[in-house]
């Protein structure tokens, strides 16, 4: 199977400020707030169906209606390039809510199965010396083949499972070597990057809970079913969730 050249992508990192209303801010960390003790997986994500109409609100609004149809639009272009199939599938649409209990879910470096990723910080953690910031890695890798994707995804999957102190280490030695960034996400504004080709993680949430929702578009459907079983299980464990106590939203 061919390499898929990446000829034409948009910058590692684009924010667009204040594209989210404060009152919607609000109004959504509401929702959370009221079930909070209900609604949560271990790991702290969950691809419930508040996130969908969570997404919907924001569409209400003219700025960020215009950054996703910039973002979607550019994505689209660079997947026709590159020779993806990304069909038209609908977003996946997630919400993570992290605080400092979930170690395991900190310093996890990882490549999205799908092209472009949109993340709109809902709530920052306590401003301490690790508040679940973005890292983002400056080398984007310039070619995928689908049994590249897959040793990288299996060694990155083996890399994660290594204690937290040492995860950690290597990201705070990373961002001493200049080899990544950290991205301090304000709620508010959007945060658009490929994370198929951009390796990220988040730092750990020392104090207080860092809540964030993501779109995932475009998957190119080159994890040979990697992604699609963990996908399918939090799926139906989302659903399950949903049924015995859902998340309701305020209106």
């Amino acid at each position: 199977m061919r390499d898929h050249d990446i000829e034409t992508q948009p910058p590692r990192l684009q924010i667009f400020e204040n594209v989210v209303p404060g009152q919607l801010l609000e109004e959504m960390n509401a929702t959370l707030d009221a079930c909070r003790q209900s609604w949560r997986p271990a790991d702290g994500r969950r691809a419930t169906d508040t996130a969908a109409r969570f997404a919907e609100l924001l569409r209400r609004h003219a700025p960020f209606q215009v950054a996703e149809r910039q973002a979607c639009a550019r994505s689209r272009q660079g997947a026709r390039e590159a020779g993806w199939d990304i069909g038209r599938g609908p977003p996946l649409y997630v919400l993570r809510c992290v605080n400092g209990s979930l170690r395991g879910q900190s310093h996890l470096r990882h490549y999205d199965s799908h092209i472009l990723t949109l993340l709109i910080p809902l709530q920052q953690a306590a401003p301490t010396r690790e508040n679940g910031d973005l890292i983002i890695y400056r080398h984007r890798r310039d070619t995928v083949a689908a049994w590249k994707n897959v040793i990288t995804k299996v060694r990155l999957i083996l890399l994660r499972s290594l204690p937290f102190a040492i995860r950690r280490a290597l990201t705070f030695r990373h961002l001493a070597l200049g080899l990544c960034d950290r991205i301090a996400c304000v709620p508010g504004n959007l945060y658009v990057f490929n994370g198929f080709v951009t390796l990220h993680a988040n730092l750990h949430v020392e104090s207080g809970e860092r809540r964030s929702l993501i779109f995932h578009y475009y998957d190119p459907g080159l994890t040979a079913g990697l992604s699609h079983v963990p996908r399918a299980w939090r799926t139906l464990r989302d659903r399950l969730l949903d049924a015995i106590q859902p998340v309701r939203s305020g209106d």
